[in-house]
Formats: structure tokens, C-alpha cells, sequence
């Protein structure tokens, strides 16, 4: 059995991915639509891919310090980090096939 940690790698790899190819499909559908002014900036500072890249970072650090100080170990802290960010990838994936569907907005 894989350990959480592992897991939530996968969970983010796969994320990430599913993240950056649909919003290449939707770039190029014309409908796509930053929706993170932290995102927004990134890219526009850095281009597409480091941009995204970035925010993912940010993202990172954002779950990643209230665990930290509440006590949580390294394991817990990192393990957090990349599910949530992997999560909230596959979420924004979702949005975008969306987008590219004609079901939002």
C-alpha cells in the first residue's frame, strides 16, 4: 500500500498536468480566463508554463505555513501541500473543460 505522501504526489503530477493541458485547450478556444490575480500576474510576469508553475509554488507555500506552525511534521506538512495544490489543480482543470463545453459561465 502507497504511503499518503506518495500518493499525494501522484494526486499532484496528475493535477498539474491535467491543469496545464487543459489550459492550453482553452487558450486556444479564446475562452480562457485567469482566475487568480496571483495566477494572472505570474503569467503575465513569467509566460504561460513558468507562470503556472509558480502559482503552484505559491500555492504550495500558502497550505504549506499555517500546518507548519500549528506543529505538523515535514511528512505532514509536504504530504498537505501536494494534495491540496494537486487538488486545486484538478479542480481548475475541470473548470476549464468546462469553459471549453459551454457549461460555465
Amino acid at each position: 500500500m502507497p504511503s499518503r505522501l506518495a500518493a499525494a504526489l501522484v494526486l499532484l503530477a496528475v493535477g498539474v498536468a491535467a491543469d496545464v493541458a487543459s489550459t492550453y485547450v482553452a487558450i486556444g478556444g479564446g475562452q480562457y480566463v485567469e482566475g487568480s490575480p496571483v495566477g494572472a500576474a505570474l503569467i503575465a510576469a513569467f509566460g504561460l508554463v513558468p507562470g503556472m508553475i509558480l502559482t503552484k509554488a505559491a500555492g504550495m507555500v500558502v497550505i504549506g505555513i499555517p500546518v507548519a506552525v500549528a506543529g505538523g511534521t515535514r511528512r505532514l506538512v509536504a504530504t498537505l501541500m501536494c494534495a491540496g495544490v494537486g487538488l486545486l489543480s484538478l479542480a481548475t482543470a475541470a473548470r476549464n473543460v468546462l469553459l471549453l463545453v459551454g457549461l460555465w459561465p
